[in-house]
């Protein structure tokens, strides 16, 4: 038994042309005596018959919710508006760009070792850019061009998402060093340590009601034996590889293309937090994943327009993992379900589907309400109304001229070269002006698709959230945005990608580069459809500047991020050898959970690794930085050390050496100049007040003599 056929163009309508996006074939013979390729063979086809009549026998719907996620990747065969066609399994230069990508990977490397060795941030930057550059540009070209199978689309994907990966891997290789990963750890230290959930952590009270993250990294760790730091990691590269099947196969079913769907995942990997702030142990990095895969399940529901139970049921799960791993992914995803749901009403839907999804938008909004308002204790309104009301309390006030707005793309007392102000300018601007480009296509050919319409409308946020990068606590709601609102842009960039196709070129060797031509041709014949040599240069070369202009946004002033010598309040650049063996001092010496007043960092330090009782602002809602900048200590000072029991006084004497690099030493504070050194040691003139540890920089003083002075 022979199947077999030449290779056939999907033909998908794009304004005034029609686009050819070949879909790869390998005839396959079932040779005698080979009872496997005969099974094989039979069962496909008998599935085929199984789940399609004969109106609608061009789609396949697999009937195991196992399959869900990894349908077309396992199998040989296609699913999506396409007859039964055998895909080529060749993973053709992916030896080739593995290599590239660990080039750069090394090139990563020395430029951490060269930093750590002060050489200067611009040879951290050079290297550092250049080796991101090595790893995403070979492989964009690969996906531009029409040639890979569908099975190295995918595992290039996967190699280089987890290669970013390994790039924030390097940068702590041994413990946890960012901030918001301290902040998670505290919670899944708490869940290992007293077996229970809901446990208190006043550095981020929210985070034990949203412990999805630290309930899979716990079963791990107990399961077998690893460090919650490890575990993490696991939990992490699972995650990441979730989040690119799912938005390969979402992006799939939306265009009909693999060619399509690669491009736009790659397209998304340019976000500002793929690379870094979603590698991080935060419930973000697991709730995100969950998300993409609620809405290839939905789509992929709706394009198949069968009752499916299975697949139903799975999305009402999926979406309850979501509410109880991230508040604001599950608000997100539940708005664009709602939103989803009214477009769905005005355009051409079936029944079902605006039935279900009516059902799981209503099931996700109240399950959402009543676990922020019934469940005892659960602090996230409060939190986020703090938050975002400050926030745009800020905003406006800048929007009136009644308040000065933060200086863009600088520190407290450092600005980024003009090469990094350019390229993040450059890496917003490009976005922003193809987006009216993109939604004009979109309205011209996919007008009729509800799904496709809400991701148009959703991201026309992406040039608002730019307005928070004016304020000095909001400015961090646009690069998290950026997560969310890189799901319609990656499309709507596709999309507007279409209009550079070019004719067939029968001579490639003689009109592109050898580089290029390599890349683009090898695997297939020179006839097949692929980019000119300019246009390839210019889609290229915009991609790279909107990915390394997203990565020093990321990384904020002097790519303070990544691995170098010690900086005032830089999150992981202030995490150091010196202050982790204080906070373990404190463990041992005084035990756990000892109100404890002291900045920023040492905050996160005490919390975790000395297990300490943290008093925050946040928490406890008290304000304890004027213990630290009055200049003598006075009876105000006194009675907040009374008030909150403070028991021990944490003093990192390097405040006093610069301004913070993120603009506060503690929680909302905004200095002016640095806290003078005699300000920081007016504690030693107290006779109540003992200075029993001194490591030379950071200083612990026992307090507790004052309630008896």
């Amino acid at each position: 038994m022979t199947i077999e056929g030449q290779e056939q163009p999907q033909k998908e309508h794009n304004g005034n042309q029609v686009l050819d996006i070949p879909i790869p074939q390998m005839p396959v013979t079932a040779q005698k005596g080979g009872p496997e390729t005969t099974s094989v063979v039979s069962h496909v086809s008998d599935e085929l018959h199984q789940t399609t009549s004969d109106s609608d026998r061009h789609q396949i719907v697999p009937k195991r919710m196992i399959h869900i996620l990894l349908d077309g990747i396992l199998k040989n065969y296609h699913t999506y508006k396409v007859k039964f066609l055998k895909l080529n399994p060749t993973i053709g230069l992916l030896p080739f760009l593995a290599m590239t990508n660990a080039f750069g990977l090394l090139i990563i490397a020395c430029s951490y070792y060269l930093s750590v060795e002060q050489y200067g941030v611009y040879v951290l930057e050079g290297l550092f850019l250049a080796g991101l550059s090595i790893m995403l540009v070979p492989d964009f070209l690969r996906l531009l061009s029409a040639k890979p199978a569908r099975l190295e689309r995918i595992s290039l994907l996967l190699m280089l998402g987890i290669c970013f990966y390994c790039v924030f891997f390097m940068t702590s290789p041994l413990h946890v060093s960012w901030y918001d990963e301290f902040l998670h750890w505290r919670t899944v230290s708490d869940i290992l340590g007293t077996k229970h959930l809901f446990s208190v952590n006043s550095m981020l009270p929210t985070s034990p009601y949203y412990a999805g993250l630290e309930i899979v990294t716990d079963a791990i760790c107990t399961t077998t034996g690893l460090s919650p730091f490890y575990a993490g990691v696991i939990v992490i590269l699972i995650a990441r590889v979730i989040i690119i099947l799912a938005l390969f196969l979402l992006y799939e079913h939306i265009t009909g293309s693999s060619r399509m769907a690669s491009i736009a995942v790659l397209i998304y990997m340019t976000n500002p937090h793929f690379l870094l702030f979603d590698s991080l142990f935060s419930y973000e990095t697991l709730a995100l994943p969950l998300a993409m895969f609620l809405f290839y399940i939905l789509v992929r529901f709706q394009i198949t327009n069968k009752e499916q139970r299975g697949i139903v049921a799975m999305a009402w799960i999926v979406l309850a993992a979501v509410a109880l791993t991230h508040h604001m992914t599950d608000y997100v995803s539940i708005g664009l379900l709602l939103l989803w749901t009214l477009v769905s009403l005005l355009r051409p839907v079936a029944w079902q589907t605006r039935i279900h999804l009516a059902a799981i938008s209503l099931f996700g909004l109240l399950f959402a309400l009543m676990y922020a308002f019934l469940m005892r204790g659960n602090p996230v309104w409060g939190y986020l109304s703090e938050y975002f009301g400050g926030t745009f309390n800020e905003l406006a006030h800048i929007i009136t001229r009644t308040g000065s707005a933060r200086t863009l793309f600088s520190g407290t007392d450092q600005v980024s070269p003009l090469w990094d102000r350019l390229l993040m300018m450059a890496s917003v601007g490009i976005i922003t002006c193809c987006l009216p480009f993109g939604l004009l296509c979109l309205i011209r050919t996919k007008r009729q698709s509800a799904f496709l319409i809400v991701l148009g409308l959703f991201s026309l946020l992406y040039p608002l959230t730019q307005a928070f990068r004016f304020t000095q606590f909001g400015a961090e709601i646009t690069d998290r945005a950026a997560a969310f609102l890189y799901l319609p842009i990656s499309y709507i960039l596709v999309l507007l990608l279409t209009y550079f196709w070019s004719p067939p070129i029968h001579s490639p060797k003689k009109r592109l580069g050898w580089i290029i031509t390599f890349l683009l041709s090898a695997g297939g014949d020179d006839t097949a459809r692929r980019l000119r040599q300019r246009t390839t240069l210019f889609i290229t070369c915009a991609l790279a500047i909107v990915f390394l202009g997203s990565v020093i946004l990321a990384l904020g002033t002097n790519l303070s991020g990544l691995p170098g010598p010690y900086i005032v309040e830089a999150d992981a650049r202030s995490v150091g050898p010196e202050g982790i063996e204080a906070a373990k001092w404190s463990l041992l010496a005084l035990g756990s959970g000892n109100p404890i007043g002291t900045d920023r960092i040492n905050q996160m330090l005490m919390s975790t690794y000395g297990n300490q009782r943290i008093i925050t602002n946040l928490n406890d809602k008290v304000d304890i930085s004027p213990l630290f900048f009055s200049s003598q200590f006075s009876s105000d000072d006194r009675a907040i050390i009374q008030y909150t029991q403070i028991r021990y006084l944490v003093v990192d004497l390097r405040m006093s050496n610069a301004l913070p690099l993120n603009g506060f030493y503690f929680e909302s504070d905004q200095p002016k100049s640095p806290i003078p050194k005699e300000v920081l040691t007016k504690f030693d003139t107290i006779p109540q007040i003992n200075r029993f540890f001194d490591s030379g920089n950071i200083v612990i003083y026992d307090v507790r003599g004052l309630d008896n002075g």
